[in-house]
């Protein structure tokens, strides 16, 4: 099964109110970390939330990286305006 870089419109109208946070703030075209979904979106569990789209088809990319403090996170995002 090959994996769609938006979701259609019916599984957008039926997605909850946290994962359509969550999608909404992926397509942007930002990068969200588990702090960026806690501080802004109010999201708790954001790694249940990406994995939620997943499934739904939503192909998100991830990547570990450093902060300044060389604490480690993990960035998901998509990549938006590219053709699958």
């Amino acid at each position: 099964m090959t994996k769609t870089k938006k979701l259609s419109d019916a599984d957008i109208i039926n997605l909850g109110p946290q994962q359509r946070l969550v999608y909404d703030y992926l397509m942007t075209g930002r990068q969200l970390s588990r702090q960026v979904a806690i501080n802004t979106l109010g999201v708790q569990e954001v790694t249940t939330r990406i994995s939620e789209l997943n499934k739904l088809g939503l192909d998100i990319q991830t990547e570990w990286k450093r902060d300044f403090g060389g604490t480690r996170y993990k960035a998901y995002w998509v990549e938006v305006g590219v053709d699958a």
